[in-house]
């Protein structure tokens, strides 16, 4: 079993809810001429999207739903997680993971996404 820990408490998931032999599209925006719009995140996210901005600015996009809907572990946007979210000064910190497919824009990137 997988525990994630919430503002609003405990989720636990079955390893089999999470499908780790499946592989999630990662994408890196380092240049504001590829910053996608809402409608392009959404339709590569398959869904809601939700928006996490690191502490460098740096923007993390990902399906609101993706731990509900058993999208599978996304590993290099959760070793950028796991880089960036320690347990000291987050809540979730490094026992968090990122599921299904992520964008990741960096700060400088920014335009549309920044307001």
């Amino acid at each position: 079993r997988i525990t994630i820990l919430t503002n609003t408490g405990e989720i636990q998931m079955s390893a089999e809810t999470i499908q780790e032999n499946k592989t999630a599209e990662f994408k890196i925006i380092t240049d504001k001429k590829d910053e996608p719009d809402y409608k392009a995140v959404s339709k590569f996210v398959g869904g809601m999207v939700e928006c996490v901005t690191f502490p460098n600015g740096d923007l993390l996009l990902l399906n609101e739903e993706g731990k509900l809907m058993g999208l599978p572990l996304n590993l290099e946007a959760t070793a950028i997680w796991r880089e960036t979210f320690d347990n000291d000064n987050y809540i979730t910190g490094r026992n968090d993971f990122v599921v299904g497919p992520a964008i990741l824009i960096r700060a400088k990137a920014l335009d549309t996404w920044a307001n």
